[in-house]
Protein backbone atom coordinates (compact mmCIF):
# COMPACT_ATOMS: atom_id res chain seq x y z
CA UNK A 1 0.00 0.00 0.00
CA UNK A 2 1.36 3.61 -0.63
CA UNK A 3 0.61 6.47 0.82
CA UNK A 4 0.97 10.23 0.67
CA UNK A 5 0.30 12.75 3.10
CA UNK A 6 -0.75 16.39 3.00
CA UNK A 7 -0.15 18.47 6.60
CA UNK A 8 -2.30 21.66 6.86
CA UNK A 9 -0.17 23.73 9.38
CA UNK A 10 -0.54 26.86 10.73
CA UNK A 11 2.95 27.39 11.48
CA UNK A 12 5.97 28.19 9.08
CA UNK A 13 8.33 25.65 7.96
CA UNK A 14 10.92 28.29 9.29
CA UNK A 15 9.46 29.28 12.29
CA UNK A 16 10.45 27.60 15.81
CA UNK A 17 9.81 23.67 15.43
CA UNK A 18 6.86 22.29 17.58
CA UNK A 19 5.23 19.51 16.46
CA UNK A 20 4.11 19.87 13.36
CA UNK A 21 7.43 20.53 11.52
CA UNK A 22 9.56 17.55 12.97
CA UNK A 23 6.56 15.13 12.10
CA UNK A 24 6.30 16.17 8.78
CA UNK A 25 10.17 15.31 8.66
CA UNK A 26 9.73 12.45 9.89
CA UNK A 27 7.12 11.21 7.52
CA UNK A 28 8.92 12.30 4.94
CA UNK A 29 11.85 10.15 5.85
CA UNK A 30 9.47 7.63 4.09
CA UNK A 31 6.38 8.70 2.52
CA UNK A 32 6.06 11.95 0.66
CA UNK A 33 4.59 14.89 2.09
CA UNK A 34 3.63 18.27 0.79
CA UNK A 35 3.12 20.51 4.26
CA UNK A 36 1.40 23.46 3.66
CA UNK A 37 2.51 26.85 5.52
CA UNK A 38 0.68 28.70 8.15
CA UNK A 39 -1.50 31.35 6.40
CA UNK A 40 -0.29 34.93 5.70
CA UNK A 41 -3.24 37.50 5.23
CA UNK A 42 -2.30 41.34 4.08
CA UNK A 43 -4.01 42.01 7.67
CA UNK A 44 -0.69 39.95 8.94
CA UNK A 45 1.65 42.18 6.97
CA UNK A 46 0.09 45.50 8.65
CA UNK A 47 0.43 44.08 12.18
CA UNK A 48 3.86 42.89 11.52
CA UNK A 49 5.78 44.57 7.85
CA UNK A 50 8.61 42.67 8.52
CA UNK A 51 6.80 39.14 6.69
CA UNK A 52 6.04 41.06 3.81
CA UNK A 53 8.12 38.55 2.01
CA UNK A 54 5.54 35.63 2.97
CA UNK A 55 3.01 37.36 1.00
CA UNK A 56 4.57 36.44 -2.27
CA UNK A 57 5.78 33.25 -1.25
CA UNK A 58 2.90 31.39 -2.84
CA UNK A 59 4.42 32.33 -6.39
CA UNK A 60 7.66 30.03 -5.85
CA UNK A 61 5.01 26.94 -5.96
CA UNK A 62 6.20 23.79 -4.05
CA UNK A 63 9.46 23.83 -2.85
CA UNK A 64 11.10 20.79 -2.97
CA UNK A 65 13.04 19.84 0.51
CA UNK A 66 13.94 16.48 0.05
CA UNK A 67 13.02 14.14 -2.69
CA UNK A 68 9.71 13.37 -0.68
CA UNK A 69 9.14 16.65 1.23
CA UNK A 70 7.82 19.84 -0.57
CA UNK A 71 6.77 22.79 0.98
CA UNK A 72 3.37 25.02 0.02
CA UNK A 73 3.02 28.65 0.80
CA UNK A 74 -1.13 29.34 0.28
CA UNK A 75 -2.66 31.88 -1.36
CA UNK A 76 -2.34 35.32 0.55
CA UNK A 77 -5.91 36.58 1.04
CA UNK A 78 -7.61 37.80 3.73
CA UNK A 79 -7.83 34.90 6.19
CA UNK A 80 -9.35 36.55 9.50
CA UNK A 81 -9.39 33.32 11.26
CA UNK A 82 -11.41 32.36 14.02
CA UNK A 83 -12.78 35.95 14.18
CA UNK A 84 -14.49 35.48 10.65
CA UNK A 85 -14.81 31.60 10.26
CA UNK A 86 -17.35 31.84 7.35
CA UNK A 87 -15.02 33.99 5.50
CA UNK A 88 -12.31 31.66 5.95
CA UNK A 89 -14.90 28.55 4.71
CA UNK A 90 -15.40 30.90 1.74
CA UNK A 91 -11.26 31.10 1.26
CA UNK A 92 -10.53 27.91 1.60
CA UNK A 93 -12.29 27.09 -1.49
CA UNK A 94 -9.77 29.12 -3.58
CA UNK A 95 -6.94 27.40 -1.43
CA UNK A 96 -8.23 23.54 -1.70
CA UNK A 97 -8.06 24.32 -5.27
CA UNK A 98 -4.50 25.63 -5.18
CA UNK A 99 -3.50 22.42 -2.67
CA UNK A 100 -4.77 19.74 -4.10
CA UNK A 101 -3.42 21.24 -7.61
CA UNK A 102 -0.08 20.52 -6.20
CA UNK A 103 -0.77 17.50 -4.18
CA UNK A 104 -2.16 15.48 -7.59
CA UNK A 105 1.88 14.66 -7.94
CA UNK A 106 1.85 12.35 -5.40
CA UNK A 107 0.11 10.27 -6.54
CA UNK A 108 -0.54 7.41 -3.84
CA UNK A 109 -3.44 4.47 -3.01
CA UNK A 110 -3.64 6.47 0.81
CA UNK A 111 -3.39 9.56 0.94
CA UNK A 112 -3.58 11.23 4.46
CA UNK A 113 -4.51 14.77 5.62
CA UNK A 114 -3.39 16.39 9.13
CA UNK A 115 -4.58 19.49 10.45
CA UNK A 116 -3.50 21.19 13.48
CA UNK A 117 -5.76 23.82 13.84
CA UNK A 118 -9.90 23.83 14.25
CA UNK A 119 -9.77 26.49 11.51
CA UNK A 120 -9.06 23.27 8.68
CA UNK A 121 -12.27 21.66 9.81
CA UNK A 122 -13.99 22.78 6.43
CA UNK A 123 -11.35 20.82 4.57
CA UNK A 124 -12.43 17.45 6.30
CA UNK A 125 -13.76 15.37 2.90
CA UNK A 126 -12.67 18.11 0.21
CA UNK A 127 -8.71 16.87 -0.19
CA UNK A 128 -9.30 13.70 -1.63
CA UNK A 129 -8.00 11.93 1.37
CA UNK A 130 -8.62 8.33 2.49
CA UNK A 131 -7.78 9.30 6.19
CA UNK A 132 -7.97 12.82 7.91
CA UNK A 133 -6.21 13.38 11.17
CA UNK A 134 -6.43 16.41 13.61
CA UNK A 135 -2.57 16.40 15.06
CA UNK A 136 -2.70 18.89 18.42
CA UNK A 137 -0.15 20.44 20.27
CA UNK A 138 -2.15 23.01 23.02
CA UNK A 139 -5.68 23.38 24.63
CA UNK A 140 -5.87 26.26 21.47
CA UNK A 141 -9.28 27.90 23.48
CA UNK A 142 -6.36 28.85 26.32
CA UNK A 143 -4.10 30.96 24.21
CA UNK A 144 -4.86 34.97 24.67
CA UNK A 145 -6.58 36.55 21.72
CA UNK A 146 -8.33 33.82 20.74
CA UNK A 147 -12.69 33.39 20.91
CA UNK A 148 -13.21 30.41 22.90
CA UNK A 149 -16.34 29.43 22.28
CA UNK A 150 -15.80 29.78 18.39
CA UNK A 151 -12.65 28.05 18.73
CA UNK A 152 -14.36 25.34 20.73
CA UNK A 153 -17.20 24.87 18.03
CA UNK A 154 -15.17 24.45 15.34
CA UNK A 155 -13.03 21.86 16.99
CA UNK A 156 -16.32 19.77 18.07
CA UNK A 157 -16.87 19.81 14.49
CA UNK A 158 -13.10 18.60 13.19
CA UNK A 159 -13.12 16.03 16.24
CA UNK A 160 -16.56 14.81 15.07
CA UNK A 161 -15.09 14.48 11.28
CA UNK A 162 -11.86 12.92 11.43
CA UNK A 163 -10.56 9.83 11.82
CA UNK A 164 -7.26 9.73 14.23
CA UNK A 165 -6.44 12.42 16.84
CA UNK A 166 -3.35 12.59 17.82
CA UNK A 167 -2.89 14.90 21.14
CA UNK A 168 0.65 15.86 23.07
CA UNK A 169 -0.62 15.32 26.73
CA UNK A 170 -2.64 13.05 28.24
CA UNK A 171 -4.88 15.44 29.75
CA UNK A 172 -5.30 16.96 25.62
CA UNK A 173 -6.28 13.46 24.54
CA UNK A 174 -8.82 13.05 27.30
CA UNK A 175 -10.88 16.21 26.75
CA UNK A 176 -10.68 15.30 22.76
CA UNK A 177 -11.52 11.69 23.31
CA UNK A 178 -15.03 13.18 24.30
CA UNK A 179 -15.37 13.61 20.79
CA UNK A 180 -13.75 11.35 19.22
CA UNK A 181 -12.72 7.73 20.43
CA UNK A 182 -10.00 7.61 18.49
CA UNK A 183 -7.69 9.72 19.81
CA UNK A 184 -4.15 8.71 21.20
CA UNK A 185 -1.32 10.51 23.35
CA UNK A 186 1.51 11.14 21.39
CA UNK A 187 4.04 13.41 23.65
CA UNK A 188 6.71 15.87 22.43
CA UNK A 189 9.98 15.04 21.68
CA UNK A 190 14.17 15.98 21.07
CA UNK A 191 15.63 16.63 17.80
CA UNK A 192 18.46 14.52 17.89
CA UNK A 193 20.30 16.24 15.95
CA UNK A 194 20.83 18.94 18.69
CA UNK A 195 22.32 16.88 20.57
CA UNK A 196 24.68 15.03 18.15
CA UNK A 197 26.66 18.50 18.15
CA UNK A 198 28.80 20.45 20.24
CA UNK A 199 28.62 24.17 18.81
CA UNK A 200 31.23 26.61 18.68
CA UNK A 201 32.98 27.36 22.28
CA UNK A 202 31.98 31.17 21.20
CA UNK A 203 28.21 30.35 21.67
CA UNK A 204 28.66 28.69 24.96
CA UNK A 205 31.37 31.33 26.98
CA UNK A 206 29.26 33.49 28.49
CA UNK A 207 27.39 30.20 30.27
CA UNK A 208 30.95 28.89 31.29
CA UNK A 209 32.15 31.62 32.71
CA UNK A 210 28.95 31.57 35.07
CA UNK A 211 30.03 29.88 38.14
CA UNK A 212 28.91 26.44 38.95
CA UNK A 213 26.56 24.99 39.93
CA UNK A 214 23.99 26.37 37.36
CA UNK A 215 19.88 25.64 36.82
CA UNK A 216 18.26 27.16 33.94
CA UNK A 217 14.78 27.72 32.65
CA UNK A 218 14.35 27.55 29.14
CA UNK A 219 11.56 29.40 27.58
CA UNK A 220 9.26 31.54 27.12
CA UNK A 221 9.38 34.09 30.70
CA UNK A 222 5.27 34.11 29.76
CA UNK A 223 2.20 34.31 32.30
CA UNK A 224 2.20 30.38 32.66
CA UNK A 225 5.29 30.67 34.49
CA UNK A 226 5.68 31.39 38.13
CA UNK A 227 7.89 34.18 38.54
CA UNK A 228 7.55 34.41 42.40
CA UNK A 229 8.51 30.69 42.81
CA UNK A 230 11.81 31.26 40.58
CA UNK A 231 12.45 34.17 42.47
CA UNK A 232 11.84 32.46 45.86
CA UNK A 233 13.84 29.88 44.74
CA UNK A 234 16.77 31.83 43.97
CA UNK A 235 16.39 34.30 46.74
CA UNK A 236 16.44 30.77 49.43
CA UNK A 237 20.08 29.17 46.99
CA UNK A 238 22.46 31.97 46.48
CA UNK A 239 24.97 29.48 45.80
CA UNK A 240 23.27 28.55 42.74
CA UNK A 241 22.96 30.19 39.60
CA UNK A 242 20.33 30.74 37.73
CA UNK A 243 20.45 30.80 33.91
CA UNK A 244 16.97 32.04 32.24
CA UNK A 245 17.02 31.02 28.28
CA UNK A 246 15.03 33.02 26.34
CA UNK A 247 12.27 36.05 25.46
CA UNK A 248 10.43 37.86 28.31
CA UNK A 249 7.04 39.19 27.77
CA UNK A 250 6.21 39.64 31.41
CA UNK A 251 7.67 42.33 34.30
CA UNK A 252 10.54 40.22 35.03
CA UNK A 253 12.45 42.98 37.21
CA UNK A 254 11.85 41.27 41.06
CA UNK A 255 14.45 38.24 38.85
CA UNK A 256 17.17 40.72 37.37
CA UNK A 257 16.93 42.19 40.85
CA UNK A 258 19.01 38.71 42.11
CA UNK A 259 22.38 38.65 41.61
CA UNK A 260 22.75 34.85 40.92
CA UNK A 261 19.77 34.97 38.19
CA UNK A 262 22.15 35.64 34.83
CA UNK A 263 19.60 36.92 31.69
CA UNK A 264 20.53 34.97 28.08
CA UNK A 265 18.39 35.88 25.87
CA UNK A 266 16.99 34.09 22.86
CA UNK A 267 19.05 31.38 21.80
CA UNK A 268 19.42 28.72 18.52
CA UNK A 269 17.74 25.99 19.19
CA UNK A 270 20.67 24.02 18.53
CA UNK A 271 22.45 25.82 21.16
CA UNK A 272 20.06 25.24 23.81
CA UNK A 273 21.50 21.05 24.71
CA UNK A 274 24.65 22.29 25.46
CA UNK A 275 23.46 25.51 27.98
CA UNK A 276 21.89 22.35 29.42
CA UNK A 277 24.62 19.99 29.39
CA UNK A 278 26.47 22.62 32.03
CA UNK A 279 23.37 22.84 34.45
CA UNK A 280 22.68 20.45 37.12
CA UNK A 281 18.95 20.96 36.54
CA UNK A 282 15.92 22.49 34.13
CA UNK A 283 13.38 24.07 36.13
CA UNK A 284 10.05 24.01 34.94
CA UNK A 285 7.91 25.82 37.62
CA UNK A 286 4.80 26.32 35.55
CA UNK A 287 1.12 27.58 37.10
CA UNK A 288 -1.58 25.23 36.49
CA UNK A 289 -3.91 26.71 34.26
CA UNK A 290 -5.96 25.22 31.96
CA UNK A 291 -2.95 25.48 29.22
CA UNK A 292 -0.25 24.36 30.97
CA UNK A 293 -2.79 21.20 32.63
CA UNK A 294 -2.57 19.99 28.58
CA UNK A 295 0.94 20.11 27.98
CA UNK A 296 3.94 18.23 28.22
CA UNK A 297 6.52 20.87 27.59
CA UNK A 298 9.18 19.65 24.79
CA UNK A 299 12.00 21.19 27.53
CA UNK A 300 11.27 18.33 29.69
CA UNK A 301 12.96 15.75 27.16
CA UNK A 302 15.00 18.17 26.35
CA UNK A 303 16.83 18.44 29.51
CA UNK A 304 16.29 14.54 29.84
CA UNK A 305 18.41 14.29 27.14
CA UNK A 306 21.41 16.51 28.00
CA UNK A 307 21.48 14.01 31.26
CA UNK A 308 20.28 17.05 33.84
CA UNK A 309 16.64 16.77 35.64
CA UNK A 310 13.57 17.90 34.94
CA UNK A 311 12.31 19.81 38.37
CA UNK A 312 8.56 20.84 37.63
CA UNK A 313 5.69 22.15 39.79
CA UNK A 314 2.88 19.37 39.40
CA UNK A 315 0.86 21.33 36.60
CA UNK A 316 0.11 18.37 34.68
CA UNK A 317 -0.62 14.45 34.95
CA UNK A 318 1.33 13.65 32.91
CA UNK A 319 4.31 14.65 35.29
CA UNK A 320 2.96 11.63 37.27
CA UNK A 321 4.51 8.65 34.90
CA UNK A 322 7.87 10.76 34.78
CA UNK A 323 8.08 11.22 38.21
CA UNK A 324 7.29 7.57 39.03
CA UNK A 325 9.74 6.52 36.89
CA UNK A 326 12.56 8.66 37.99
CA UNK A 327 12.57 11.24 35.55
CA UNK A 328 11.19 14.54 37.25
CA UNK A 329 11.09 16.03 40.37
CA UNK A 330 7.78 17.06 41.02
CA UNK A 331 7.02 19.80 43.87
CA UNK A 332 3.49 20.12 45.27
CA UNK A 333 4.49 23.76 47.17
CA UNK A 334 6.87 26.22 47.13
CA UNK A 335 9.36 24.74 49.81
CA UNK A 336 9.03 21.42 48.13
CA UNK A 337 10.17 22.97 44.35
CA UNK A 338 13.22 24.57 46.45
CA UNK A 339 13.90 21.54 48.18
CA UNK A 340 13.72 19.72 44.86
CA UNK A 341 16.19 22.30 42.79
CA UNK A 342 18.28 21.36 46.35
CA UNK A 343 18.56 18.03 45.39
CA UNK A 344 18.39 17.54 41.77
CA UNK A 345 21.97 20.10 42.64
CA UNK A 346 23.34 17.27 45.11
CA UNK A 347 22.36 14.48 43.33
CA UNK A 348 24.22 15.53 39.73
CA UNK A 349 26.61 12.59 39.39
CA UNK A 350 28.38 11.16 35.88
CA UNK A 351 26.09 8.36 36.92
CA UNK A 352 22.46 10.03 36.81
CA UNK A 353 23.29 12.05 33.84
CA UNK A 354 23.64 8.51 32.12
CA UNK A 355 20.78 7.42 33.28
CA UNK A 356 18.72 10.37 32.17
CA UNK A 357 20.35 11.13 29.05
CA UNK A 358 19.93 6.96 27.87
CA UNK A 359 15.78 7.94 28.40
CA UNK A 360 16.01 10.87 27.04
CA UNK A 361 17.59 10.47 23.58
CA UNK A 362 15.33 7.52 22.94
CA UNK A 363 12.54 10.60 23.09
CA UNK A 364 13.02 11.20 19.33
CA UNK A 365 10.48 11.95 16.98
CA UNK A 366 10.90 9.19 15.06
CA UNK A 367 9.76 6.98 17.81
CA UNK A 368 6.60 9.23 18.27
CA UNK A 369 5.87 8.75 14.28
CA UNK A 370 6.32 5.16 14.78
CA UNK A 371 3.54 5.81 17.06
CA UNK A 372 1.30 7.16 15.04
CA UNK A 373 1.90 4.95 12.07
CA UNK A 374 1.15 2.09 13.87
CA UNK A 375 -1.92 3.66 14.43
CA UNK A 376 -2.47 4.75 10.87
CA UNK A 377 -1.25 1.60 9.44
CA UNK A 378 -5.13 0.12 10.81
CA UNK A 379 -7.68 -0.98 9.28
CA UNK A 380 -9.07 2.55 7.49
CA UNK A 381 -12.54 3.98 9.68
CA UNK A 382 -15.68 4.27 8.07
CA UNK A 383 -16.76 8.12 8.67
Amino acid sequence: MTRSHIYLSSNWWDALWIIQQPIANEIAREEPVLYVEGFVSWFTVLRYPSRWKRLFAWLRGARRVSPTLRLLAPLPLFHLGHRVPWLFRLEFALQRWWIRWWARRDRAQVRVLWMDNPLYESAVGRMGETLAVYHVADEITAFPGTHPGTVAGLEQKMLRKVDYVFAAAQRLADDKRQWNPHTHTVWNAIDVKAFEREPPAAAVADVEAIAPPRVAFVGVLDRWVDLDLLALTAGRLPQVHFLLVGPSHVDHRALRALPNVDFLGRRDRLVVPAILKRCSASLVPFRKIKLTERIVPLKIFEALAAGIVPVCTDFSVDLETLERDGFALVARSAEAFVAAVERAVAGDSPETRRRLSHFGQQQTWHARWDQMRAVLDEEPLSR
